[in-house]
């Protein structure tokens, strides 16, 4: 037989190596890791095109295919952050399995990107991603959802400007006086308590003083509070009298809300995924019953008693239902829009007055002085009865705009809150090769390249040390800005929560006040303090789409006010 010598040496090599597959296999790993790293490394410096741009600098990683999705896994505000001391002219890329992603920071480049042309950068394919994968919106019908897409968002008008803005916020005004009274009802059974009350493990319990006090978990009091006040302006009153579990399944998909855009399936090992795709599948249940009925109402038909009050529903569903109908809309596409407003109209407005409420009740002598700021446009009155148990105190008299226009320091802590509790990024598809570049005088000119994708990372902003002084440390006041006659006024300055451009947020305008108006309703009837008269403890951020979200659970104490009483 004529084998040669070195056949005979490799064959006698590959039995060998096959004796330490582990060894061999963690040889393999460890090269590739260090192969894409310096790989990587030697590819991330920032490269001159013509006229003076250049390609943003690229974040070296450690891991193929994978690229930054670990380190944003593992702490990615901590990660970023990291990123910006290094990145200071404002504007680095990061590896999302293989895709790559511009992260801009500075005011000028954020201004920039947010007002680019749509031939330039859009977010509609964004859009409808999510609509599909987050939200459930058919597959099969995103033709007749480009067709009615400038019809849809020529309706968000209705939530916009007057007189429809001013019905929703008269509406929310009116229902946040008549149910804050009963924010807690001292009542212990469940079936005499509020929604609201309901998910907050209350507990009527006597105080160091000898009177009742109520004790619970603040951000479901508060959020739920919110949404169960705020959204009958929007959906009616009949919806979620029906759907009370409604907003239980909501904060679900948010706190899955990333995962879901994944496209990652409901059987992937992970529960928080698993429990969102059951969320969205209950809702959009809620919903489909819901929009049949309306459908029925709409044609004229008897529907059944629980759904005695469709016509309260707001001015822009009722918009929303001549679109549907035009472009023959399945009741799941409805379904899916109507989840999606949903989730933007609550996963974060009502969080922020969470963060409101804990930012402004830490400070007792702050609590005070918001009191004395805002009692010209919230009028407080407790009533005489005469009984041995006394009326609650109410709100007599609202001024929604007076509280919104001549409150400074109420609404620098609206504004602060926005600085330092949110950590939204703006998101857009790079369409078209082009040069973004911000306004200062000899700024650079950077590349980006068609097929990339572009995010405005405001919470970047909103905590950079060469923007703010002391910018991790809240402060009540800080965008108060003083006339010659001493009079404050305050405004967003460059903080912005809601984006730019086209795509801006369609419910700033409504969830400023309602911002306004539950943070004022409650602060004039409840005090509110730490569980055991301890410390205020601030609750830790998780990260989230927008408004962060938290794992402590704050245990408090709350009673309502004691106000003068008028006979």
């Amino acid at each position: 037989m004529d084998v040669s010598i070195n056949t005979l040496l490799d064959n006698t090599h590959l039995q060998d190596l096959k004796q330490y597959p582990y060894a061999i296999t963690f040889i393999l790993l460890s090269a590739t890791i260090l192969l894409t790293r310096l790989v990587s490394t030697l590819t991330s410096a920032s490269k001159k095109v013509h006229n003076g741009a250049k390609t943003p600098p690229s974040v070296p990683y450690w891991i193929p295919l994978l690229g930054h999705i670990p380190n944003m896994a593992l702490d990615a505000d901590g990660f970023v952050k990291s990123l910006r001391a290094i990145y200071t002219e404002g504007i680095f890329t990061l590896n999302f399995g293989g895709s790559r992603h511009n992260i801009m920071f500075t005011l000028g480049l954020a201004t920039a990107m947010l007002n680019q042309k749509s031939t330039n950068a859009d977010n509609e394919g964004v859009s409808k991603r999510l609509m599909r994968l987050n939200f459930g919106f058919p597959a099969e019908e995103l033709d007749k959802y480009d067709a009615a897409l400038d019809e849809l968002l020529a309706a968000y008008k209705h939530i916009q400007v007057d007189p429809w803005l001013g019905d929703m916020v008269h509406q929310t005004a009116r229902k946040a006086r008549e149910n804050v009274s009963n924010l807690v009802t001292f009542m212990e059974s469940p079936v005499d308590q509020t929604p609201w009350e309901k998910v907050s493990n209350v507990k009527v319990i006597e105080g160091p003083d000898g009177e009742q006090v109520v004790e619970a978990s603040l951000l479901p009091l508060i959020r739920d509070f919110c949404a169960f006040t705020a959204n009958p302006s929007i959906m009616g009153s009949d919806f979620l009298e029906n759907n009370p579990q409604f907003f239980d399944d909501i904060w679900t998909l948010d706190r899955g809300f990333l995962l879901l855009a994944t496209g990652l399936p409901r059987w992937a090992p992970i529960p928080v995924l698993t429990r969102a795709h059951i969320a969205r599948r209950n809702n959009l249940q809620r919903l489909d019953d819901f929009h049949n009925v309306l459908d029925q109402h709409w044609n004229g038909e008897k529907v059944d008693a629980k759904w005695s009050s469709l016509d309260d529903i707001g001015g822009l569903l009722k918009a929303r239902m001549e679109i549907y109908r035009k472009y023959d809309f399945s009741i799941r596409a409805r379904a899916s829009v109507e989840h999606a407003l949903m989730w933007a109209a609550n996963a974060n407005s009502n969080a922020l007055v969470f963060w409101m409420i804990n930012r402004i009740y830490e400070d007792r002598a702050l609590v005070a002085m918001i009191r004395e700021e805002i009692a010209p446009y919230v009028e407080v009155q407790q009533q005489e009865t005469g009984l041995p148990i006394s009326e609650p105190p109410r709100i007599t008299k609202f001024d929604v705009e007076g509280l919104c226009n001549n409150c400074p320091l109420l609404k620098s802590c609206y504004v602060e809150c926005l600085r330092v509790d949110t950590g939204s990024w703006s998101f857009k598809t790079i369409r078209q090769d082009f040069m973004l570049q911000s306004r200062e005088k000899d700024a650079q000119a950077w590349l980006l390249r068609k097929g990339d994708y572009a995010h405005v990372a405001h919470d970047l902003h909103n905590t950079d040390p060469t923007y703010w002084n002391d910018p991790m440390v809240w402060r009540a006041d800080r965008h108060i800005k003083y006339d010659d006659k001493k009079r404050g006024t305050t405004d967003m300055g460059s903080i912005r929560p809601y984006g730019g451009g086209s795509s801006m947020c369609k419910g700033r305008a409504f969830a400023f006040k309602e911002a306004m108006i539950f943070s004022a309703t409650l602060i004039s009837i409840w005090d509110i303090e730490p569980r055991g008269r301890g410390a205020w403890k601030m609750p830790k951020h998780r990260k989230a789409t927008g408004v962060f979200g938290t794992d402590d659970d704050t245990r408090v104490w709350l009673k309502r006010r004691k106000i003068p009483s008028t006979s």
